[in-house]
């Protein structure tokens, strides 16, 4: 650690700010992530009702140390039947998704949504 006394000391805050932000949108938190994918759902799912909660699973790598990608499992309004699996690109879905068949979404991608009114929380499996 370095401390410089003066005019420099204001400089050197400023950097230490500037690498926090850096590392923070180069590893997100999970909550972060969470967040993200809920707006991305938000933002390309439509349906009957309002999305008023969207529960995000665990995030899975797949195959031999990740190299089959990444998913994550996301359900609206606790329901189960409005659940789908997400394949991620660095941590934000690429456009891949499986629906569960009886899901009462529809994919529509409309970008100008975002997360108000909506909760976002973690969703943990009865088995994970």
């Amino acid at each position: 650690m370095i401390v410089l006394l003066g005019e420099d000391q204001l400089t050197i805050v400023k950097e230490t700010e500037l690498v926090r932000e850096v590392l923070a949108q180069k590893f997100p938190s999970e909550a972060e992530k969470r967040q993200r994918i809920a707006l991305w759902v938000v933002q390309h799912f439509e349906g009957p009702e309002p999305i008023k909660t969207i529960e995000v699973g665990k995030f899975e790598s797949y195959g031999f140390l990740g190299t089959g990608g990444r998913g994550v499992s996301v359900r609206i309004n606790k329901k189960e039947y409005n659940t789908m699996s997400l394949q991620l690109v660095k941590d934000s879905p690429n456009g891949g998704f499986g629906i569960h068949k009886a899901n009462e979404f529809h994919f529509e991608k409309q970008n100008d949504k975002n997360l108000k009114g909506v909760e976002v929380k973690l969703w943990r499996s009865d088995n994970g």
